[in-house]
């Protein structure tokens, strides 16, 4: 075996300019305030839960509002076949 040199790293070459903003030295606040920024998303997220809570409510009394009403013709039907 013949030892050649390690082989060279590929770094293709970017087609336009690299640029950076530079933040040195700003006397201003941040970039952006976390607080009045998260607020919209946590609206939207708080508002879904609850959503969701309130058709699995919804959901859970009709079901049990359609078994009364399951029990109930169960037995009118059962007294209707007694006496026939």
């Amino acid at each position: 075996m013949i030892d050649r040199p390690p082989s060279p790293f590929f770094f293709q070459e970017s087609p336009g300019h690299d640029k950076s903003t530079i933040l040195n030295d700003r006397t201003e606040e941040e970039l952006y305030d976390f607080d009045s920024e998260i607020a919209p998303i946590l609206q939207v997220l708080v508002g879904k839960a609850l959503e969701t809570a309130r058709i699995e409510v919804i959901e859970e009394f009709e079901i049990s509002e359609l078994t009364k009403h399951k029990r109930q013709y169960k037995s009118i039907r059962e007294s209707q076949l007694i006496t026939v």
